[in-house]
């Protein structure tokens, strides 16, 4: 927060793929701290190196999701830290320090946000609902998602891209939004919501039906009732295949 509205160092990693060194700083501190507490956990990070577990226990952490967001200076950002067990996400935890919200789940404890519990909203109608996605760096992908949204159109009470899937997933796991989709995500970018979304009462799974792990790259995110709306009204548009 301190750096949000000063000077940083900004580098690509692809066209509209950005890096600041405050990701690189926030994520070799935070690191830091877990591995001189878990010595023998592995970790899986956006901006290192992976490193093997010798206890079968993984640390996967985001330390700015949202990175384009925080150096335009929108205030629209999380950090994002969840620990597995060989592939399943045990706990989870997305963090907005713009506005103090720290989301979190351990799974069979159920979802909460700032200590209070939480669940995914109870609409059941796509023309009743507020979708939220975005749309990558895939340029190709981020067409076929604008395209699906078109296909929806009327029919949905509006859209939002929200420039962070960390905060996407846990806003469709709080009920803020309805549902929240997205086509090419890391393992960092989705492990929250692995763990949040099922404690928060929803259903998380890949475009393609699959319940959703580290290993996919899309997810669509909501309450089940409006999963099976949308899974029914996308069929067979090109985002789904």
């Amino acid at each position: 927060m301190s750096r949000l509205h000063g000077e940083k160092e900004v580098s690509y990693k692809g066209r509209a793929n950005l890096v600041s060194d405050v990701d690189k700083l926030v994520e070799h501190q935070i690191i830091e701290e877990l591995h001189r507490e878990f010595p023998d956990d592995g970790f899986l990070a956006e901006e290192s190196e992976a490193i093997p577990t010798k206890s079968g226990y993984t640390w996967i952490v985001d330390p700015l999701d949202g990175t384009r967001n925080y150096i335009l200076e929108i205030p629209f950002f999380c950090v994002i830290i969840a620990l597995a067990k060989d592939d399943e996400v045990l706990i989870g935890l997305t963090y907005d320090p713009v506005r103090g919200e720290m989301f979190q789940a351990v799974k069979g404890g159920g979802a909460f946000l700032n200590g209070s519990p939480i669940r995914v909203s109870d609409k059941t109608e796509l023309d009743d609902s507020l979708l939220s996605y975005d749309l990558g760096y895939v340029d190709e992908k981020a067409a076929m998602a604008i395209e699906l949204v078109l296909h929806l159109w009327p029919n949905i009470q509006g859209t939002r891209i929200m420039g962070s899937a960390g905060l996407g997933l846990a806003y469709a796991a709080c009920g803020r939004t309805d549902m929240y989709f997205h086509h090419n995500l890391a393992p960092w970018d989705i492990a929250t919501g692995l763990v949040l979304l099922p404690e928060a009462g929803g259903v998380i799974t890949d475009k393609y039906e699959t319940p959703s792990s580290l290993k996919a790259e899309s997810v669509i995110a909501s309450g089940r009732s409006l999963h099976s709306q949308f899974l029914a009204a996308t069929e067979g548009l090109a985002w789904r295949q």
